[in-house]
């Protein structure tokens, strides 16, 4: 499986679970909602069913009905049946027998309604085609003083098909909801993918140009040192004085390789966080002017000025190694990138919570292209990656690292009329872990 299938099956794997996951939200918070309030609407009617039940068990006369739900003795099926609790009196033989208390057309009504004596004091609704009831089934003692209900199975009924129309009418709307939410759940699961997936696809990209090229990088001096030494082997009887070119290129490769392995396995240890920083107290100016003596000679050797501008006083904090490694970095590439005659400088400023140390020469200007992508890994403005400078491109991009380390910034600027200087600004106390 290559890279790009790979990602692309990741992509649809976090967006099917994203997808699910909110798909199953939304179903669950709706049931909920949903459960609760079909609870609430049977609670107030149940509360009802019982407190006419304590009624009808206390010997009181009962058995009022609302107001006439009907037209011209006819159910009106269009509209909720507004009707409120009704009292059904059943005898041995499942016979409604106060139809004269309920009247005519509340019996036309509620005619449908069987006795089922096993469901004495369940709460039930009933479907029948006259609308939709609850209903609560209660056996009253013969000892009862009210003779329409003594001995008599009584079932207490309340329409409700105003509660049942206001059920489906939020149940619909709910579920209306639901795919609403759903379609931008889609596109909302589509676009987290793509987000959550960028950095890794990102990481996966710089890994493989990373390894490709170290891959490249390692393989010169290799070939070059391999080259040399079967040349040697052709030559058994040769002396060592007339090998010196040839001992001298292979040294030259092996000193360039051990440069570049280590610079790998620096980068390698930053990206796993393996590095931990050394954060001390310095005075820049001692710090500094000891570090910097060694350049003085390299410039004379070179012909080329060197200045330096320090402050006298300023304390700060950052680890020495890394600060060193840091400015000999910035100092190579500027002794690399001029000529004789030309100018390279260091210049140290503190302020109240920040320090700079900018190092610029004098040298060829940076193109803005080349600026964009300085302190990439392995990039080099030479497109034709010439080696005769040394370097390996990895120098600014663990530079970068060190400074973003120290929770710094580091920039590129160009210099009039020609040359460049890197500025990096650091707080005189980071916050590191």
């Amino acid at each position: 499986m290559n890279s790009d299938t790979a990602i692309e099956h990741q992509r649809r794997r976090l967006f099917v679970a994203q997808l699910l996951s909110f798909a199953g939200l939304f179903i669950a918070l709706g049931l909920i909602v949903f459960v609760m309030y079909e609870r609430s609407v049977y609670r107030d009617v149940d509360q009802t069913l019982v407190q006419q039940k304590r009624k009808t068990l206390s010997n009181s006369q009962t058995g009022t009905i609302g107001r006439n739900p009907f037209k011209n003795g006819k159910p009106n099926g269009n509209e909720p049946n507004p009707m409120r609790t009704t009292i059904l009196v059943f005898n041995s033989q499942g016979k409604i027998t106060n139809q004269a208390q309920i009247g005519m057309d509340a019996y036309a009504y509620l005619q449908y309604m069987k006795l089922n004596k096993k469901y004495v004091n369940d709460k039930r609704t009933l479907t029948t085609t006259s609308g939709t009831f609850r209903t609560l089934l209660i056996k009253v003692k013969k000892n009862n003083t009210n003779s329409t209900y003594a001995g008599k199975y009584v079932m207490i009924v309340q329409n409700i098909d105003s509660q049942m129309f206001a059920l489906k009418t939020f149940r619909q709307a709910l579920i209306l909801t639901m795919v609403i939410f759903w379609l931008l759940a889609l596109a909302l699961a589509y676009w987290l993918s793509n987000r959550s997936l960028a950095p890794i696809v990102v990481a996966w990209q710089h890994q493989q140009d990373f390894v490709a090229d170290a891959a490249h990088e390692l393989r010169a001096p290799l070939a070059v040192i391999q080259s040399q030494q079967e040349a040697m082997l052709t030559k058994p009887n040769a002396k060592i004085i007339d090998q010196t070119e040839a001992i001298a290129t292979s040294l030259s490769e092996t000193k360039r390789l051990r440069q570049l392995t280590g610079d790998l396995l620096t980068i390698a240890k930053a990206d796993s966080n393996a590095v931990q920083l050394d954060i001390q107290p310095y005075e820049l100016n001692a710090f500094f002017t000891k570090m910097l003596r060694p350049y003085e000679d390299i410039a004379a050797s070179q012909d080329k000025t060197f200045s330096v501008d320090l402050p006298e006083h300023g304390n700060v904090l950052f680890d020495a190694e890394r600060l060193h490694q840091l400015t000999v970095l910035l100092l190579d590439n500027s002794f690399k990138y001029t000529a004789s005659g030309d100018r390279v400088w260091v210049k140290v400023t503190v302020s109240a919570n920040d320090w700079n140390l900018v190092v610029g020469n004098s040298g060829p200007t940076i193109s803005d292209d080349d600026k964009a992508h300085i302190f990439e890994r392995f990039y080099r403005a030479d497109k034709s990656r010439n080696r005769k400078t040394g370097g390996s491109g990895l120098g600014l991009s663990i530079g970068a690292w060190i400074v973003k380390a120290h929770r710094g910034k580091m920039t590129v600027s160009d210099v009039q009329p020609h040359g460049a200087e890197f500025k990096v600004k650091l707080p005189r106390v980071p916050k590191v872990n």
